[in-house]
This record gives structure tokens, sequence and C-alpha cells, in this order.
């Protein structure tokens, strides 16, 4: 597996050669993996508005529910543990005839308060290429953890991130472990050849992210997924995301 994170060490010319040459490469794939998306991006529809009484999606434990928000597809389970599965969250159009047959929405927005999409408020938002990229409200903070995501409590310090996506760009698959790139961080590997998203739980490396509200709620999260039930449609090119696989739990 070759891994590009680091510039190669010689001659301040090479470098700049390479280094050009790979962010020419990085923006052709990334416009490529976003190909399927661009309808979508053109306009974001508007999930529903504070105006809008939205009802929390509240599982019972062991009970799996779909969500009751606009536009929000997918379903979330309520663990023994307490911990809440978010399993192919997606928001947007569904049942097109094109290909892929979905219209994703340019940004997703997900409340971990209401366990629903941000209808009534949010506290996690997906954007960027495939939506992968992820971040918080204005007033909130955002840290990641390599922590045991069973292990992590409120008072579990991590390290701030203004955005949590791409950990390494990857020029072939995977073929063993991968490491947490800390010039980086992210919690997905992105073969930039074949257009493939590998999440790093996936290789031997457990991240995930403590949110804290502005009113200094606490939740743990772990985005595990972006392909529909976990797995890509092609080894090349897969085109059925974004659709989020994650789980979450609240903290205080």
């Amino acid at each position: 597996m070759k891994i590009l994170d680091t510039a190669p060490k010689s001659a301040a010319k090479t470098t700049k050669n390479i280094a050009r040459s790979f962010y020419a490469v990085a923006l052709g794939a990334m416009a490529i993996f976003s190909s399927c998306q661009k309808e979508g991006d053109q306009t974001a529809p508007a999930l529903s508005g504070a105006d809008v009484t939205t009802a929390a999606t509240n599982p019972s434990t062991g009970q799996t529910v779909s969500f009751n928000c606009d536009s929000t597809y997918g379903t979330v389970t309520l663990d023994a543990s307490g911990v809440y599965n978010v399993a192919n969250f997606f928001q947007g159009i569904q049942g097109t005839t094109g290909n892929p047959p979905h219209i994703a929405h340019s940004i997703y927005y997900y409340s971990l308060a209401d366990n629903d999409g941000g209808c009534d408020g949010y506290d996690l938002i997906f954007s960027g290429t495939a939506n992968a990229d992820i971040s918080v409200p204005a007033g909130y903070t955002l840290q990641y953890t390599t922590t045991a995501f069973a292990s992590i409590t409120s008072s579990t310090t991590g390290t701030s991130v203004s955005t949590f996506g791409y950990n390494r760009i990857l020029m072939a698959p995977p073929t063993g472990a991968t490491t947490l790139n800390t010039a980086h961080p992210g919690w997905y590997n992105y073969d930039v050849v074949n257009h493939i998203v590998y999440p790093i739980a996936e290789w031997g490396v457990e991240v995930s992210l403590i949110v804290t509200t502005s009113t200094n709620v606490k939740y743990k999260v772990q985005l595990q997924d972006l392909y529909s039930n976990g797995t890509p449609n092609a080894t090349v090119q897969a085109n059925n995301f974004p659709f989020f696989k994650f789980r979450y739990k609240r903290l205080n």
C-alpha cells in the first residue's frame, strides 16, 4: 500500500513538482468521487425550519425505527448499553431514474438530541466531498480521540479540530492496518485511483469524536461508513453513497 501523506524527502525542486502533480491528481479524483452528487449540489433543499416541530425519534431499547424529519432516510437503533446506532442515514431524494438513483442534499444535518435529521436544530453537519467532512455548529467544540469508544466518558479529553474528514490519501486499496495521520486526522482513507473510501475503523484504528454543545452537553460519536449497507457497490467508483453509518451516546 502506497500512502501519500508527506512529501518525499528529496531536493526542493523535486518535492515541489511531486506536490504539484499530486495536488492535480487529488483534485481530479475528488471531482470524480463527487460526480454522482452534482445534481444535488446545485441547490440544497431546505430542511423544515424551527417553526415546524418534528417529533423526536425515540426508539426503545432493542428497537429499530425510521426517521421523522423531512427528506431523511435510514434507521436508528438503541442498544442495551444506551448507544444509538444509525444506518443508511441519507438526506435528499430517493428513487430517481438517474445513475445513481438518488439525489443527495449537498449538506446533511443530524440532531443528536432528537435522534433524527436536523429539522428542529442540529448537532452534526455533513458537508464537503461526499458529505464526509464532519463539523459542528458555531458555539460547539469538536474533538477527536483514539480512546476506545466504550471507554469514552464525560471526562475524556481529545484533540480539537474544526472538521473531521479524510485521514490519508492512498494510491491503491489498503492491504493491512493503517494509522491515524496526526498531520491530517480523519475517519477514513481515500483511494484516489479507484475512488473508494475505507473507514479506518475497519482497518485497525478506532477513532471517535467528542461533541460538546453550546450548553455543555457532551456526546461521543463514531463514524463507521458512508456506503449503503456498509458496502460499496463496485470496486471502482462505487456510487451508493452518501449513506452514513455511525453510532453515538450522550455522556452527561
